[in-house]
């Protein structure tokens, strides 16, 4: 996904801030989000959600992305949350030009790491806050690594040249290379390939 320098885990990875989703190069700031919208991950698309634990008491009632929701779709499951931060003096952008398809009046994610320079807002709105999907949670997955593989596996094979992390936690563009108009396309399609498979 894409962090605000590197393309880190797109779509969702361990999204522990506000940033969700893939971006393409160049975006900044991320608002894929990975996406969210369903009350629970059912791994519909994806054949099942593989060895996951039942969500613990706080996660309940919240937004939950799967594998297979889109960047518009993730960024409207995030306007609950953005709105009740925005509602506790969080200053929340406008979408502006980062994503024109965006419904009028779409919030866009802050540039700050809400849950460490706003602890008290992000515990008010944790309950709005969409969950990432199952499968790229290590906690829940527990092939998690072997997917993470296979996911770089498949961005490099269809031509999007990326450097894995060493922790699993996302990746990088590999330097001097020129990367494929769509790349956000192929990552996601490797994404569901490698985690969604059955």
């Amino acid at each position: 996904m894409p962090d605000k320098k590197n393309l880190f885990l797109p779509c969702a990875l361990l999204a522990v801030t506000l940033i969700t989703g893939c971006s393409s190069p160049g975006d900044g700031e991320s608002g894929k989000g990975g996406v969210d919208s369903v009350a629970e991950s059912r791994g519909d698309a994806q054949g099942g959600v593989k060895k996951s634990r039942a969500a613990d008491d706080s996660d309940s009632g919240r937004p939950q992305i799967r594998l297979d929701t889109t960047q518009i779709e993730e960024i409207r499951m995030y306007q609950g949350y953005l709105r009740c931060l925005k509602d506790r003096g969080v200053s929340i952008p406008s979408k502006g030009n980062k994503m024109p398809e965006a419904d009028p009046g779409t919030l866009w994610f802050p540039g700050i790491d809400v849950a460490k320079e706003r602890p008290e807002a992000e515990k008010a709105c944790l309950g709005k806050k969409p969950l990432q999907p199952p499968e790229l949670d290590p906690k829940k997955n527990s092939d998690y690594m072997d997917d993470y593989s296979k996911w770089i596996e498949c961005d490099n094979r269809r031509g999007l040249k990326v450097n894995p992390l060493p922790d699993g936690g996302g990746w990088n563009y590999r330097a001097g290379v020129t990367q494929p108009r769509n790349a956000d396309q192929i990552d996601k399609e490797c994404m569901i390939e490698a985690f969604g498979g059955e």
